[in-house]
């Protein structure tokens, strides 16, 4: 009798414990096939220091550095303005490949100065100081002929020579002086306010205008209610970008128009792009959307390409830029938004085709610009003070009647 209890009590057991190692299994497999938290979107913002784009034109363009700032922000999650849009991607655009027979033109510099300054000590690489294209190829020879010595102060010429597989050249002639100290440009975050947003709106307003300021997290924290009683109708906000390979949100972006929004401000966006190809313009653009999560915008969404000192390095023509462009804009209007394109004086002449004629953003820093092209807003300054904002700003007019 104690032996079959015994029996008893020990099968018992094993079933037990059989039903313990069922249990654990499938918490197991439970907790392996549970849905996954969306992954943090990480921003990359890069201190950026100002460059003139040509010796002639007063325009600064953003000329990016390697000192990175990274922070982790929750991406938003919402609904898009037109759930059911056309899904066509890629298949969308097949855009004709030129050969040497369509190369007409001879290549350019898209960034230039016939007089460069470095410090001291530095060393001095030309390929800082220029960028270049080609109508067709994307790779080109540049030779430069001449030396610069920067162990000692003093006057350089050289010569640069940019040629294309078709044999069309453009020649260059740059003077680098040596001096004592650094030799170095502010960055963004160093110019320092000058005009007066009450000076702006008295010279620049108007019946058929509305001024406005473009901002990212470059000007920190922003008491946009004194932004507002200081005059200004309206801001475009920096939503995010692709830069290096990544794409990001800009930290300021959610904070920025949210109150922007409450404090009765019109709002609009930019997006910093970078993109080489048509598959990373489409990349982005679903990110963006995804990031603007339907929010209402009273402005179109500007495309803000502008590392044409690095142009050489993306592996494009004149072409390809273009084409991105519109990719950009067909991808957003596919979704119920407007895009335009934002760029400077210099590149709005020479490098920007604009072949669907899209809304252009001109960005020129001047009293009264020169620009014959058609525009809707024009940047007139990146050194403005506005009550609300402890940094420069940049100041904008938008023509209602454009």
């Amino acid at each position: 009798m104690k032996e079959i209890l015994q029996r008893i009590l020990g099968t018992i057991a094993a079933i037990a414990g059989i039903a313990l190692l069922i249990l654990i299994v499938g918490l197991v497999i439970f907790k392996g096939t549970e849905p996954k938290k969306e992954k943090d979107t990480q921003e990359f913002t890069r201190v950026t220091t100002e460059a003139v784009a040509t010796a002639s034109d007063s325009v600064a363009e953003e000329i990016e550095s390697e000192e990175w700032i990274t922070a982790t922000t929750e991406a938003p999650v919402a609904t898009m303005t037109n759930p059911t849009r056309p899904s066509g991607g890629l298949s969308d655009y097949n855009f004709p490949e030129l050969t040497a027979a369509d190369d007409k033109e001879d290549p350019i510099f898209l960034i230039y100065s016939k007089n460069v300054c470095v410090g001291v000590g530095s060393t001095f690489d030309v390929h800082d100081h220029v960028g270049y294209a080609d109508d067709v190829d994307r790779e080109l020879d540049l030779k430069v002929n001449g030396t610069v010595d920067t162990s000692k102060e003093g006057d350089y010429n050289l010569t640069l020579t940019l040629t294309d597989d078709a044999g069309h050249s453009t020649v260059k002639d740059m003077t680098v002086s040596v001096v004592a100290g650094s030799g170095q440009e502010p960055g963004p975050s160093e110019v320092k306010p000058s005009e007066s947003f009450s000076d702006f709106a008295e010279k620049y307003g108007g019946d058929n205008v509305e001024l406005g300021l473009d901002v990212s997290r470059w000007q920190n924290d922003i008491d946009f209610n004194k932004v507002k009683a200081a005059g200004c109708d309206y801001v475009i906000i920096r939503i995010g970008g692709y830069d290096d390979d990544e794409h990001y949100v800009d930290k300021k972006y959610i904070e920025n128009i949210k109150n922007a929004k409450a404090a009765g401000l019109k709002v609009g966006i930019y997006w910093h792009a970078e993109e080489s190809t048509v598959e990373e313009t489409v990349a982005s653009t679903e990110y963006l959307l995804k990031t603007l999560g339907g929010e209402k915008l009273d402005f179109p969404i500007a495309y803000d390409w502008e590392d044409f000192q690095n142009f050489e390095n993306y592996g494009m023509n004149m072409h390809d830029i273009n084409n991105n462009f519109e990719v950009f804009c067909n991808e957003l209007e596919k979704a119920g938004y407007e895009a335009c394109l934002y760029s400077s004086k210099n590149f709005l002449e020479n490098t920007w085709t604009n072949e669907n004629n899209h809304e252009v953003w001109l960005a020129h820093y001047t009293d009264e610009t020169n620009y014959t092209g058609d525009y809707y807003m024009w940047q007139h300054c990146n050194d403005g003070k506005i009550d609300g904002i402890s940094t420069a700003a940049d100041f904008n007019v938008y023509y209602k009647d454009r």
